[in-house]
């Protein structure tokens, strides 16, 4: 039951933010690290006036419950009871649209839940080759995340100066507009990203009590990947590889100049892809 704001707590320590009126395809946006139901404004406002719109916020994030810690089995906990709830809510299966670490819960969603999720709209997600949740990284970027590891997670213990820094250059280069970078930066700010001392771990190394493997080879479509590239070239491509053999026809992919917040760098280009996917499968 949402309270007169459209808040809906969920058991887990999740939040839902629920919008529109109940009818269309309902839209279940899932956030990244770091990211919240402001991560999703613009698209809010563009699909609430037609369709039921349904935020998600894990655990320490935004309005939803308050941790000390937090990894990626606790984010899906969040996810499974976040789309349980908008299937409850609308008796029919969801489009999910997702973030970078959305992205990866969004896949384990579409393979554990095949019945609840009608589609899925990825923006530069993280994505899993076996028990590998970063296989986009090059062998050398990987090894210097590994050794810049151990300081960093000290400094993020200690909220230090070493973790702020970070993630305001994370931040930085994950857009081209930098008029909405500093807006956007308002809420970042915040959070840090990997916020917790488990899930920056994690992002070096395999999560604790989540099981990894190649969820792209196992969804049924139909799926939209979009990716942020200022050199307008993909950024995934085994990725790409891999759903267009997976799903054929029934694979979207798209290429848009700017950062990796592409749905805030580039809200337009987004909501018009969004929406032209939903046209086709929505």
């Amino acid at each position: 039951m949402s309270d007169a704001n459209g808040l809906v707590a969920l058991a887990s320590g999740g939040a839902l933010h629920v919008a529109g009126p109940r009818r269309g395809t309902a839209l279940l946006f899932l956030h990244g690290v770091g990211g919240g139901a402001w991560s999703w404004r613009p698209q809010r406002d563009a699909f609430a006036r037609d369709r039921r719109v349904f935020v998600w916020e894990a655990r320490g994030h935004g309005r939803a419950a308050g941790v000390r810690d937090a990894g990626l089995a606790d984010y899906y906990v969040d996810a499974v009871e976040g789309l349980t709830a908008a299937v409850a809510a609308v008796g029919a299966p969801v489009a999910v649209v997702a973030h970078s670490m959305g992205g990866l819960l969004a896949f384990a969603l579409a393979c554990d839940y095949p019945d609840a999720v009608k589609a899925l709209f990825l923006i530069d997600p993280v994505y899993a080759t076996g028990d590998d949740a970063y296989g986009h990284f090059s062998p050398r970027a990987g090894a210097v995340a590994r050794a810049l590891c151990a300081p960093l997670l000290r400094s993020f213990e200690r909220d230090g100066i070493l973790s702020r820094l970070v993630a305001r250059w994370v931040f930085m280069h994950s857009f081209e507009d930098r008029s909405r970078m500093e807006a956007a930066w308002q809420h970042q700010r915040r959070q840090v990203p990997f916020e917790y001392p488990r899930m920056l771990r994690e992002s070096f190394g395999r999560p604790e009590g989540f099981a990894l493997h190649d969820f792209a080879c196992e969804i049924r479509g139909p799926a939209a990947l979009v990716e942020g590239s200022p050199v307008g070239r993909p950024r995934f491509p085994a990725l790409v590889a891999t759903l267009a053999e997976r799903l054929g026809p029934t694979f979207v992919h798209a290429t848009i100049p700017g950062g990796h917040y592409l749905q805030l760098d580039r809200p337009d280009e987004v909501n018009a892809g969004l929406a032209n996917f939903l046209a086709r499968y929505g």
